[in-house]
């Protein structure tokens, strides 16, 4: 009796344990496959069932050559055909569908003749056998990272034979790689194993049924994002008031349109992407929305954080760029579902562009082509080239590298020629200024062509996260209009995921030594020679000194960042739990890992330790420095003069406010340091202009100099110039 009860409990756990839903894999990578390597096109009907590919070879997969992944090894080809028939006895108990791809460079599959997925850096329909790429991508599973993955729909079965056919490109045929390995895994409701057990890699789709998270839910309608065009797609956002999300809710905050694309450069090559997105009217037009809270806009980015296992590095070097009272982008931490699959903790980023509510600077118009309405505004960036580029006349600090300048907004082709001249011979008489003999004086130096305390902050946010790509990539700067005292503005801040000591090279990981000191010879684009040469003038180094002091008081306190990374973890509790199911990266060291904790609360440690380590460092380095002299200083940090218009024919006047009562003279001296005119006063608390006729200036057009003192304190000088 007691042996048969066993037997029955025995059988009840069995029944339990196979009764449940489970994973299986229909096709695995080493199973046998038709392949075609090709050195020119297939016959068109390639990838459809009726397709007869009995003169193609056999083998096992993955196929390519020189990545450790390959059973099969080919030639070096352009393109590599794969096909397998397959059988699926009873269709309806499959439940959901994976394509799980390891790819090098890229790849377009078929299921029963029909494109199912593909990858975002090929956008030719149907491609060609030597289609050219957007960029290459890098098979992951030989570098222990998992395969990148795709759901199908379950609909695209059929009872019976099925056929899977997978087109595997190469970026060109001096690539010395190429990758392929295909699977094909199920989600199966019987009591046994039909097909495969699954690899060991595999792991099941996370959800985030509850989230105190928004939830973000995006439908591609079929279509496959890539990383050069929007594609129209429908998102549906749960942001609950009570800070209880549910995917079941069927309120939403925003429920519409969309174009989306693929973002990034090196984050490109990692199975969580990075998303650009615009939201729309169901008739295509942009349609303004503050999404998540964020003033109304129709910009955005989802960031997606990979390599940067603390989910927080971008957000928190834009929340310390906002803590110097300039704008840098406002973020959201959400979840985010694309097709229905779970893909993670996202943060949801206001994308930098000139608008009221970002980069709050005039908007540049075509009929602005004369005078004051030409100086400004101006978007523009150090990084890798877009359209219209210039190259600066003066190479990286090694004098190796060139440094290219791209117009961001307006973009290049929506300037006229007379407008891109202007802001680039800007940017290059600042570059000359900074460079001559002379560049300490303060009325011919660079000092009349920036806002100090922008490149002062821009300077101190850049060394503390020690951001290796600081200055050379992802440098935003602007200018406004001359009458709105324009003048060359560091920021905003963008792009710290491999920052705060999360990078292996160039000495990221270490908290010591100074980013601007240079990063070696080993990338194509190095540190403009600006941030060297400012550092070698006193008075920049003095203005340093008294933000770095004044930021650290409170702003930039240990106490206050580290409030700021804590408060952000227990936001992130349950779904980091979430986002590192999906991808179970924590004790997998990911390029271009400095440190692998193992867990989310190590990372969080890690992070902390090394922020409070280099702030330290920076202390000890910052109390080398001479403070300047108050009085001086604090006129230096708040003074900006306004002059308008400028150049000017009949007149110009100068702008400025005081803090308090105070006795003002305005000197204007020609080239040669004669005074051309005058004005002493008493000026009241508040906004002061001063105007100067054509007929004080005796005839004369040119340069000329004005110096403006308070209280008998220099506290401005600039350039005006008199047609």
């Amino acid at each position: 009796m007691k042996n048969l009860l066993l037997i029955t409990i025995s059988l009840l756990i069995s029944q339990s344990i196979f009764s449940q839903k489970h994973w299986e894999s229909i096709i695995l990578a080493g199973d046998t496959w038709s392949y075609l390597p090709a050195v020119s096109e297939p016959p068109s009907t390639w990838n459809q069932p009726t397709f007869d590919a009995s003169a193609w070879k056999t083998g096992a997969g993955g196929f390519g050559y020189a990545d450790g992944d390959d059973a099969t090894v080919t030639a070096i080809v352009n393109s590599i055909y794969l096909r397998k028939k397959f059988t699926i006895a009873n269709t309806s108990v499959i439940e959901q569908l994976l394509l799980d791809i390891d790819y090098d460079d890229a790849f377009v599959l078929y299921l029963n003749g029909l494109e199912v997925a593909r990858s975002a850096n090929i956008t030719a329909t149907p491609p060609a056998y030597n289609s050219a790429l957007t960029v290459d991508h890098e098979a992951q599973i030989y570098q222990g990272y998992t395969p990148e993955r795709f759901v199908l729909k379950a609909s695209a079965l059929k009872q019976g034979e099925n056929t899977l056919a997978v087109q595997i490109l190469n970026t060109n045929l001096s690539s010395t790689d190429m990758s392929a390995l295909v699977f094909l895994n199920a989600l199966i409701n019987t009591t046994t194993v039909i097909y495969h057990s699954v690899p060991t890699w595999f792991t099941a789709p996370a959800s985030a049924v509850d989230s105190n998270l928004p939830l973000i839910m995006i439908n591609t309608m079929g279509l496959t994002i890539n990383n050069v065009n929007k594609i129209s797609a429908k998102m549906s956002v749960i942001n609950n008031g009570n800070g209880v999300n549910n995917i079941s809710d069927t309120a939403f905050e925003y429920d519409g349109f969309i174009g989306i694309k693929v973002r990034g450069s090196s984050s490109e090559m990692f199975p969580k992407k990075n998303y650009n997105i615009e939201t729309r009217t169901d008739l295509g037009a942009n349609l303004n929305f503050p999404l998540l809270g964020l003033p109304a806009e129709n910009d955005w980015v989802f960031h997606g954080p990979y390599t940067d296992k603390s989910l927080m590095r971008n957000v928190l070097a834009y929340h310390m760029g906002n803590l110097t009272g300039r704008w840098s982008p406002r973020t959201r931490f959400c979840e985010m579902y694309l097709n229905s699959e779970y893909v993670g903790v996202y943060a949801l980023v206001e994308k930098i562009k000139i608008d009221s509510n970002r980069v709050s600077i005039a908007s540049l118009k075509p009929d602005e082509i004369t005078g004051d309405a030409l100086t400004g505004g101006y978007l523009l960036k150090i990084d890798r080239p877009d359209e219209g580029a210039w190259i600066s006349p003066y190479r990286a600090r090694n004098d190796i590298q060139v440094v290219p300048i791209s117009y961001v907004d307006p973009e290049y082709a929506d300037l006229l020629p007379v407008q891109r001249t202007y802001i680039k011979d800007y940017v290059t008489a600042f570059e000359n200024a900074l460079r001559g003999v002379n560049y300490k004086d303060p009325v011919v130096g660079y000092r009349a062509y920036v806002n100090m305390q922008s490149f002062v902050d821009y300077y101190i946010v850049n060394e503390i996260s020690r951001n290796l790509d600081g200055y050379r990539l992802s440098t935003y700067f602007y200018k406004e209009k001359d009458s709105k005292g324009g003048k060359l503005t560091m920021g905003p801040f963008w792009d710290y995921d491999l920052t705060f000591g999360n990078a292996n090279f160039f000495s990221a990981g270490s908290p010591t030594g100074w980013v601007v000191d240079g990063l070696g010879n080993g990338d194509e684009y190095g540190i403009p020679f600006w941030w060297e040469k400012l550092r070698s003038d006193p008075y920049f180094e003095g203005q340093l000194k008294n933000r770095w002091v004044e930021l650290r008081r409170d702003k930039f306190s240990n106490e206050n960042l580290t409030y700021f990374i804590d408060s952000s973890a227990r936001e992130l509790a349950t779904a980091q739990q979430r986002n590192f199911q999906k991808f179970n990266i924590l004790g997998t060291n990911i390029w271009p890992n400095n440190y692998v904790g193992g867990t989310y609360v190590n990372e969080i440690t890690y992070l902390k330790t090394w922020l409070n380590n280099r702030l330290a460092w920076i202390d000890s380095k910052m109390n080398l420095i001479s403070a300047l002299d108050e009085t001086i200083s604090s006129f230096g940090n708040t003074f900006e003069v306004r002059t308008y218009p400028n150049p000017f024919t009949e007149s110009i006047t100068l702008q400025f406010k005081l803090p308090a009562h105070a006795r003002i003279n305005i000197g204007i001296e020609d080239i040669l340091g004669k005074t051309i005119c005058n004005r002493s006063t008493e000026c009241s608390e508040g906004n002061n202009e001063f105007t100067f006729h054509a007929e004080e200036f005796n005839g004369g057009t040119g340069l000329y100099i004005y110096k403006i003192s308070v209280d008998g304190v220099m506290v401005s000088s600039g350039k005006i110039i008199k047609k």
